[in-house]
C-alpha cells in the first residue's frame, strides 16, 4: 500500500430525518413526530458510534409540525452528547443573518458536554430572502462572505476548539473553507471529478497561507444497500415511487456493502479524498448496513481503524489548531 492508503481513513455519516431520499419516510412508514423525537436521532448516532465512525453530521434545522417544534441541530447534538460517547458530533448551523455570539456560545457548550467531540458545519440560506419571499435571493458571494465573517467570529469567541467543517462545492464557499475549515466536504459525480476537487481545495488552502495537510477532505457518497444489487435497485425504485426520483448529488452506490467497500478503496488509491461521508438514502437500514457490514470489510482490508477512547475530535483530524488558523488569516490580510 502507498503511504496515502496506510493513513487512517476518516469515515463519517450524515443523518437527518428518514434519510436523504424524500420517499424514505413514507416507504418506511415513519411519521413526522417520530422523526422529530430526539430519541430517533439518539438511536441513529448510537448505531454510528458503535463501530467507531469519526463523526456524524446532523442536518437541520428540522421543520416542525403543528404539535412539534422545530429541532435545532446544535441543541439536538447537545442532548445526544451525554448519552452517546465516542463519536464526533457535527451539527449544521445556518449562518445567514445569524448572531455569532449566540452561535459561538451554543457550539462551545456542545464541546463542553461532549468532552471535546464537537464540530459544526456552517450552512448558508438558500434564498437570503425575507419571510415574505418577495425580496430577491442574495448572491452566493454575499452569502458566503457573511458566512466567512460568522465563522471567524465564532472561532475567535469560542473558549474551546470545535472542528469546523465547511462544504466547498461552490466557488464562493471555497475561500471560506480554505481560510477556516479543518474538514472540507465535497460532492462529485465520479471519483475523477472528486480528485480534481480535492486538488483545488488543497491548492486553495496553501494559497491562504496554511498547510494543505492540515485540512481533511471528505467525499459525500450516497448509499442504498441490500444483500444483492438487484434487491437494492428494487428498493430504490420503491423509494422513487413513493415520492418521485431523487437525482444523485454525489457519487452514489446502490448495491452491496462489498461494492461500497470497493468504491471506498478506490477513493483512497485515486487520492479522490481523505475519507468519506456516507449519506444514507433511507434510515435506519442503510446506516445499519454501513456499520455492521461495511466497516468490518474496510477493517479487514486494513483501511480503517477506530479512534482511541476519549480522543478529542480535533486530534483525530490532525495537528492544526484554531490559533494557527487565526494567525494565518491575520498574516494573509
Amino acid at each position: 500500500m502507498s503511504p496515502f492508503t496506510e493513513a487512517r481513513l476518516h469515515l463519517g455519516v450524515e443523518i437527518g430525518g428518514a434519510g436523504r431520499h424524500p420517499g424514505a419516510a413514507r416507504r418506511g412508514r415513519l411519521d413526522a413526530e417520530a422523526l422529530l423525537d430526539p430519541a430517533w436521532s439518539v438511536g441513529l448516532v448510537r448505531t454510528a458510534a458503535a463501530r467507531g465512525l469519526d463523526l456524524v453530521v446532523l442536518t437541520g434545522p428540522f421543520a416542525g409540525t403543528a404539535d412539534t417544534p422545530e429541532l435545532d441541530a446544535v441543541a439536538l447534538a447537545a442532548r445526544i452528547a451525554p448519552v452517546v460517547p465516542g463519536i464526533g458530533l457535527v451539527p449544521q448551523a445556518t449562518v445567514t443573518r445569524a448572531e455569532p455570539v449566540h452561535l459561538s456560545t451554543a457550539i462551545a457548550a456542545l464541546d463542553l458536554v461532549s468532552d471535546g467531540r464537537a464540530g459544526w458545519e456552517p450552512v448558508v440560506s438558500g434564498t437570503g430572502a425575507a419571510p415574505s419571499g418577495r425580496e430577491p435571493a442574495a448572491p452566493a458571494d454575499l452569502l458566503w462572505r457573511e458566512a466567512g465573517e460568522v465563522v471567524d467570529v465564532v472561532a475567535r469567541l469560542g473558549d474551546s476548539d470545535p472542528l469546523t467543517v465547511v462544504r466547498a462545492d461552490e466557488p464562493e464557499a471555497l475561500a471560506v473553507a480554505a481560510r477556516s475549515a479543518d474538514v472540507v466536504r465535497i460532492a462529485a459525480p465520479d471519483l475523477a471529478t472528486a480528485r480534481d476537487a480535492r486538488r483545488r481545495v488543497r491548492d486553495a488552502v496553501q494559497d491562504a497561507g496554511r498547510r494543505a495537510d492540515d485540512v481533511t477532505v471528505l467525499l459525500d457518497v450516497e448509499v442504498h444497500l441490500a444483500a444483492t444489487r438487484t434487491l437494492a435497485e428494487d428498493s430504490l425504485r420503491g423509494l422513487d415511487a413513493a415520492a418521485g426520483p431523487l437525482a444523485p448529488s454525489s457519487v452514489r452506490v446502490v448495491g452491496t456493502s462489498g461494492a461500497l467497500a470497493d468504491v471506498v478503496e478506490r477513493v483512497l488509491h485515486l487520492r479522490a479524498a481523505d475519507g468519506v461521508t456516507f449519506v444514507p438514502l433511507a434510515l435506519p437500514g442503510d446506516l445499519r448496513a454501513v456499520t455492521s457490514e461495511l466497516v468490518p470489510l474496510l477493517a479487514g482490508r486494513g483501511l480503517f481503524r477506530t479512534g482511541r477512547p476519549g480522543e478529542r475530535l480535533r486530534t483525530r483530524f490532525g495537528p492544526g489548531r484554531p490559533a494557527d488558523r487565526h494567525a494565518a488569516v491575520g498574516s494573509a490580510s
